[in-house]
């Protein structure tokens, strides 16, 4: 049976994190693949996290599991979830990141992990893999969950575990959406929600709410700068700023052979403003 994990987090490539989950569900999982779908998210970035497993999780075939760890509850009581949906699983701390992926795949069946149970099953299920025996001889880490939890718990899952022995079913999880645009008569306000490491600024307004002739603005320094709609980063000269629809969809910010992030001083939570059918013209 073809086994594929996505693995996703804030923990960077710079230290050996990545490496220790991955070498924990590969050493109980023989034959899981593992796809990286990031590693370089902005540390504790809920928002950001939720957005790119909601995107990027449709893309991997039916039975894949999408681990994600963006934990800065970390230690403490929040829960661990499980979530299995119409053509995926997800593993994942309770906080949030989970829920707009699962949800739109359309949510089956919740677990949150039972801990002692979960110890006492990884502990019978893999008494001969040497990485679960040194997370048990040492204890779970209270900074590493990744490792010491979630990695053991998405390869019980992979292997085929019965989750009602380690976790119990419940009826809700935590839940971060992503925030809606703001409708007005003749305008939309929305925001930035991810940006990406070319600079490109991708809001939460999608393709269905922008038409062509729509004028685009940006909250730069409390003041709007005018950004033309286009189809291509090519319809305007190098070093121009433009707006247009990504590859998920959503409206996004950009400067053509720049960063939009760098040049407009923009990050996570600056206004857009779309004016239904009036041009703005340029900056």
């Amino acid at each position: 049976m073809d086994k594929t994990l996505t693995f996703t987090s804030d923990f960077g490539l710079a230290d050996p994190y990545v490496g220790e989950v991955k070498g924990v569900v590969g050493a109980c999982s023989a034959g899981v693949r593992i796809v990286d779908i990031t590693h370089e998210l902005e540390q504790g970035a809920l928002t950001a996290a939720s957005f790119v497993l909601s995107g990027a999780c449709r893309y991997f075939a039916r039975g894949t599991l999408h681990l994600a760890v963006i934990d800065p509850g970390v230690g403490t009581e929040r829960g661990v979830l499980v979530i299995r949906t119409k053509n995926y699983a997800f593993v994942g701390p309770d906080n949030g990141i989970l829920f707009e992926a699962a949800n739109r795949d359309g949510i089956e069946e919740l677990y949150l992990l039972d801990v002692r149970r979960f110890t006492e099953r990884i502990a019978a299920v893999f008494h001969n893999v040497l990485p679960v025996r040194r997370i048990l001889e040492q204890g779970v880490s209270g900074t590493f969950h990744g490792r010491d939890i979630f990695a053991p718990l998405a390869a019980l899952v992979l292997e085929g575990m019965d989750l009602d022995e380690v976790a119990v079913r419940v009826e809700d999880c935590v839940r971060t959406t992503l925030p809606s645009p703001k409708k007005s008569e003749g305008s939309v306000q929305g925001e930035i929600v991810y940006v990406d490491r070319f600079g490109n600024l991708v809001t939460n307004i999608n393709e269905e709410i922008v038409a062509p002739g729509d004028g685009i603005a940006v909250l730069v320094e409390n003041e709007w700068v005018n950004i033309p709609l286009v189809e291509t980063y090519a319809r305007v000269p190098p070093g121009s700023v433009l707006a247009l629809i990504g590859s998920h969809g959503m409206l996004e910010i950009s400067i053509n052979g720049g960063s939009a992030a760098r040049e407009l001083d923009a990050g996570y939570a600056t206004k857009v403003l779309i004016l239904k059918g009036e041009k703005t013209g340029e900056r």
